[in-house]
């Protein structure tokens, strides 16, 4: 049967994020040479594609086709087909947002203004009544995450404020640009002063933007440093407990998990096992030379064989010369 066209925009109504897309202000260019169909903005979950994009009135709706040579592509759209999955989201680049008053509340909203499609997924998350929950992506096509959306729309609003259609004042005849005004917080967090220019702001925001990934990857590289350095001490010490035979092999993997888990505690409980004494310590004169303990020097091969055959082999591979030594003995 024919698929239902999906609503990816109803501009009538505030999405989740909080503010109102303008259908108008959409840039489909890029969208409609690759109208890329995802499950639930994820790249990695390509589902199929989508036909006959457009906007009805206030709606923007689109067809959906599914891949059926994908094992995904055909359960969402047995989903769809089933009623159980009537959701799509768009994937967007925001150029541009203002504040306007709703005309309804007459309380100050934001209205995207100018926007990039950049995919559509289908997801069972519902927003509201006409539209599902957006996937906003940064100039570096990186999804913004939940807690920096907020002032990434904020900041588009004040660049906006700007750059486009900046109001004036008027001062004794003299007609001088509005400046963007921001908090005290945020003048200290980008470093400017009050009244500073958008050039200035923009320039702040970069600087911001920068030191923010430089602290982010020297954070990453001394994260992953400390990481190899825990997992080499937590190998060297499992390794040494085996050596001394505190631990058997078999139980390896389970000090290995508790070791992540807490190092030291791990360490405390390894010491707290007694090291097996080897047979190579045993046959060790006082001098240091090798021996055959007092109650075992008269035994040569044959007795060895006949009372001791484990501790023969023993010997042998802990202590060559002894065993040497057992095996010249008449």
């Amino acid at each position: 049967m024919p698929l239902p066209r999906f609503i990816a925009n109803d501009q009538r109504v505030k999405n989740s994020h909080g503010f109102y897309l303008e259908n108008a202000g959409g840039n489909f260019e890029r969208f409609t040479a690759n109208p890329v169909m995802l499950d639930n903005h994820n790249p990695d979950r390509l589902i199929g594609c989508w036909e006959g994009l457009a906007v009805d009135g206030d709606l923007l709706t689109a067809l959906p086709v599914f891949d059926e040579g994908t094992e995904l592509g055909r359960e969402r759209k047995g989903q769809v087909e089933r009623g159980f999955l009537k959701g799509a989201s768009i994937g967007l680049y925001i150029h541009a947002a203002e504040y306007r008053p709703n005309p309804v509340t007459g309380e100050p909203e934001i209205y995207v203004t100018s926007w990039e499609m950049l995919e559509l997924s289908v997801t069972p998350i519902p927003s509201n009544s006409g539209s599902l929950s957006l996937c906003i992506y940064n100039s570096e096509r990186q999804p913004v995450e939940g807690e920096q959306l907020a002032a990434h729309l904020e900041n588009i609003v004040q660049l906006t404020l700007n750059n486009k259609n900046m109001p004036s004042i008027n001062t004794g005849g003299i007609q001088t640009p509005a400046t963007v005004s921001l908090t005290a917080p945020a003048l200290v967090a980008l470093g400017i002063s009050e009244g500073a220019d958008s050039a200035a702001i923009s320039a702040a925001v970069v600087a911001l933007s920068a030191n923010y990934e430089r602290e982010k990857t020297a954070r990453e590289r001394l994260e992953a440093e400390a990481k190899a350095a825990r997992e080499k001490a937590s190998a060297d010490m499992i390794a040494l407990a085996m050596k001394e035979g505190r631990i058997t092999a078999d139980q390896r993997p389970t000090y290995e998990r508790l070791a992540a888990a807490d190092f030291e505690a791990t360490k405390a409980a390894l010491e707290a096992i007694p090291a097996k004494t080897s047979l190579s310590a045993l046959v060790k004169g006082a001098t240091g030379s090798t021996s055959i303990p007092a109650e075992r020097k008269a035994w040569n091969l044959h007795a060895w064989m006949q009372n001791d055959m484990a501790g023969l082999r023993k010997l042998k591979a802990e202590d060559p010369d002894a065993y040497a030594e057992i095996l010249g003995r008449v």
